[in-house]
């Protein structure tokens, strides 16, 4: 890019669709809600724009749903109306931002994680739709599971409703099977 003249006006972004387990939880590969696995890299480089070094561990990004947005708005096209991601380009570029997401949703057909930014709740398809809710701050290894301690009745409650939440929006058409009363 450098040889060619464009490393100046040119958006660089590097990132992936998932994790690898890497015998994390005694696991090896892709496709579980732990964290090794659903969380990717994500580097944005654009020369002038975004200031170098610049780290945002403050806000939750969904890579899946927020490139093709930040594509549009750094090339000055209107994000289309379907889709459900939002522009990265404020929070590269530090500008101040109100109003962005109260959480992260991943999902497969075993099961469904939303990401808020003190917890993680999962839930899978099993007959009983077992279901998981770690605090990552305190537990980032994500051993301890809080689905059955009192202390945590209205975190779950509120997890439960963001990923029913998530089903309408998204217009998930298996997400009725993950939802616990």
């Amino acid at each position: 890019m450098k040889d060619a003249g464009l490393e100046d006006n040119t958006l660089i972004i590097f990132t992936s669709d998932h994790g690898n387990m890497d015998a994390s939880h005694r696991l090896a590969s892709k496709g579980f809600h732990y964290e090794e696995s659903v969380g990717v890299p994500l580097i944005l480089k654009y020369k002038g724009a975004i200031p170098a070094d610049r780290t945002d561990r403050k806000h939750l990004v969904s890579t899946g749903l927020d490139i093709l947005p930040t594509i549009c708005d750094y090339v000055g096209a209107g994000k289309p109306a379907h889709l459900l991601g939002k522009s990265l380009r404020p929070l590269a570029e530090n500008t101040s931002v109100d109003g962005w997401r109260r959480y992260v949703v991943s999902e497969n057909a075993w099961f469904r994680m939303i990401r808020s930014p003190k917890f993680k709740y999962c839930v899978t398809n099993s007959a009983d739709k077992d279901e998981s809710l770690i605090d990552m701050e305190n537990d980032p290894g994500e051993m301890t599971n809080l689905v059955n301690d009192p202390k945590f009745r209205n975190v779950l409650a509120t997890h439960r409703e963001f990923l029913k939440e998530w089903n309408k929006v998204s217009d998930d058409k298996q997400g009725s099977m993950f939802v616990k009363a």
